[in-house]
């Protein structure tokens, strides 16, 4: 996890403004450089009121950090220095997918100091100015406003507060080489304990924006979680419509309208959205007893709502159960919307936790492609096969056919009704010393399949790993989608391709790539691509026994299931994917971890709605052997409604075999 603040303005990738507060002592400023608390400083990042941010190189490791340096007037401050250190003690034991990691914090030459994650990029309030002034594509604010709110519950249930939820607090990664986004939420160095008597500080108005600050902040009340979650719905109001719902020049004018107006409903900015004003209506209530009982709540209803659509129809996943305390729809007949069930599993150590969920959609699940399928023009799927491409160019290269069988489960379970499909890719290769690499770019075919992948040849397999996002599971996930092909004597090529998500779904498909004609021109040159990185994360393979431990509630083994890692070919980033019988186990792996994060809906034992989240972390194990004997991660269980869970758990993953 890492956290942005670059404002150099020679790099494309901005992120979060500062604010230079007119009480700073610019005397005070670090110069590149100079060693301040054994970081050596190599530029400043940016400034705010609450002092300056540089990129430094960290004492001991080869890592660069972002150091936040505090202005040496609040040294002076024995309430301040209290605080600061609590905060930041608290602020650093929280660790989760989407939260900046703090890492350290101290006191030299008389000023405060707080070191925490880097990583060049975006924030949400710069990405509305320069791109989306009039509001953000729906897919991209479900994704952010997912992510947040799974951060913030996390937080919650620690006892943390944030009060200071805004679009420039929201930490965004730029797109590259195909990668999706990662979404961190930033600044918990002004969190403090929900349950914190004390009441060490009483700067309520001053730590939130009045553009997002809740009606019982605003009056110095007492707050609880639900504070985060009426600024979590002004920040996604403000992505979707490109403006916060209360705006005025006069801050005094922004929060009478906070305290006293209902908020404005999102219709008037953007018509198509209208069915979100009820939506907004609870998150926003001047009551907190009328809002959501969660912030992943608010997201979910918001996802339900977007997804219903029009102008952004749907597409998910074979989704199945993954997370043992959830037991699924009971029948295996498909859904109305298309997806393939399941029957339920349970852990019985887990269901006795609570009286758990007997309804939702963890279980067997597929994407649900709403359009109509695409195939290749009829002469083209009818074409004979040209076999051979020119001599001057790579072994794959052409216009192919890719003919897709019915699809399956990962563990070729059979869907319900599925139907084949057919597409056409364009495809460019070259070999050189390092081996073949080849461009493809999906020209027809299922258009939620990823639109462009580079192929490696690895051994006899070419091997392509690209991303996209779109639903599983009522909520915007990454989708992972790999293509493993063979060559065939008669020139064609033979596999599988599938697509998973962190989020509880998979599917699976054969696929043939037949040649029909040359290749068409503008594919990008593999010859200018940068050879594959292999990745430590590929040590994660084989056949691994499974084992949960709840806190206070004992441990449930199961048995061993085959794995497998796909990397994308930076190597930085991977998914590794385990079909166990109780459910999949999908984690991804980026910044020398793992990470299991998923969030999904289903009914309790009284028929009423719950949500489930579920974040865990697993180091990768030091020093890292291949294959890795065993794998260990710590997360936390979270389930709303009337069978409400909050729980501690560890997971181990332990190799059995090949």
């Amino acid at each position: 996890m890492e956290i942005a603040f670059s404002c150099d303005s020679t790099r494309t990738s901005r992120s979060v403004s500062w604010k230079i507060a007119s009480n700073y002592d610019l005397a005070m400023s670090l110069v590149v450089g100079q060693v301040f608390a054994g970081y050596t400083i190599l530029r400043v990042l940016g400034a705010g009121g609450m002092g300056r941010v540089y990129l430094a190189t960290h004492p001991r490791l080869p890592r660069e950090d972002a150091l936040k340096v505090l202005p040496a007037e609040y040294t002076d401050d024995p309430e301040y220095r209290k605080r600061f250190a609590r905060e930041a003690d608290v602020a650093a034991g929280l660790s989760h997918p989407h939260i900046v990691r703090i890492y350290d914090r101290g006191e030299t030459d008389g000023q405060l100091w707080i070191s925490m994650d880097y990583v060049a990029g975006t924030d949400a309030s710069h990405l509305l100015s320069e791109r989306y002034q009039r509001g953000m594509p729906v897919d991209e604010v479900v994704a952010i406003i997912s992510a947040v709110a799974s951060a913030l519950d996390y937080a919650h249930h620690r006892g943390l507060l944030h009060r200071d939820v805004k679009p420039a607090n929201i930490l965004l990664t730029e797109p590259d080489g195909g990668q999706a986004r990662r979404i961190y939420l930033a600044d918990f160095g002004i969190a403090r304990r929900i349950d914190d008597a004390s009441s060490i500080t009483d700067i309520n108005v001053a730590v939130g924006t009045v553009a997002y600050a809740a009606p019982e902040q605003l009056k110095g009340a007492p707050v609880d979680g639900r504070v985060d979650q009426y600024a979590l719905a002004c920040t996604a109001y403000h992505l979707l419509t490109g403006a916060p719902p209360f705006t005025d020049s006069s801050p005094t004018v922004v929060i009478t309208q906070q305290i006293s107006s209902p908020p404005p409903p999102i219709g008037t900015r953007r018509p198509e959205l209208s069915s979100l004003d009820p939506v907004f209506a609870i998150a926003m209530a001047k009551d907190p007893d009328g809002r959501y009982s969660s912030c992943s709540d608010f997201a979910l209803e918001l996802t339900k709502h977007l997804a219903t659509q029009n102008y952004d129809t749907p597409v998910d996943l074979h989704a199945r159960q993954t997370q043992p305390s959830i037991s699924l729809i009971k029948s295996s007949e498909p859904d109305p919307r298309g997806w393939a069930r399941r029957p339920a599993v349970l852990f019985s150590v887990l269901v006795a936790v609570a009286l758990l969920v007997v309804g939702g959609v963890f279980a067997g699940t597929k994407f649900r492609h709403s359009g109509k399928h695409t195939a290749a023009p009829l002469g083209s799927s009818t074409a004979a096969p040209q076999a051979t491409p020119p001599a001057a160019q790579g072994p794959f290269t052409g216009t192919y056919r890719a003919d897709f069988g019915p699809v399956t489960l990962i563990n070729g379970k059979q869907v319900p009704n599925a139907q084949p499909t057919t597409g056409t890719y364009g495809m460019r290769s070259m070999c050189g010393g390092t081996g073949c690499v080849a461009t493809g770019s999906r020209l027809k075919g299922e258009r939620f399949f990823a639109a462009s992948m580079v192929f490696d040849q690895l051994g006899s397999s070419w091997v392509a790993v690209a991303l996209s996002t779109q639903p599983c599971n009522d909520t915007t996930s990454e989708i992972w989608e790999v293509f493993t092909l063979e060559a065939r004597p008669d020139g064609t090529l033979v596999g599988e391709q599938t697509r998973t998500a962190r989020n509880n779904c998979e599917e699976r498909r054969t696929v043939t790539f037949t040649r029909t004609g040359d290749a068409p021109a503008g594919l990008p040159d593999p010859a200018t691509l940068p050879p594959r990185v292999p990745s430590v994360a590929e040590a994660f393979h084989g056949r691994y026994a499974r084992t949960l431990t709840v806190a206070g509630r004992g441990s449930q083994p199961e048995g061993d299931s085959p794995g497998v890692t796909n990397c994308l070919r930076t190597g930085d980033r991977c998914m590794s994917f385990f079909h166990f019988d109780s459910g999949d186990a999908p984690l991804i792996f980026a910044g020398g971890s793992w990470t299991w994060d998923e969030v999904s809906s289903g009914k309790c034992p009284d028929g009423s709605p719950t949500t489930l989240r579920i974040s865990a972390t697993y180091p990768l194990p030091q020093p890292a052997a291949d294959p890795l004997p065993s794998l260990t991660g710590h997360g936390h269980w979270a389930q709303t409604g009337t069978c409400s869970v909050n729980v501690d758990l560890d997971d181990t993953f332990t190799r059995t075999g090949d």
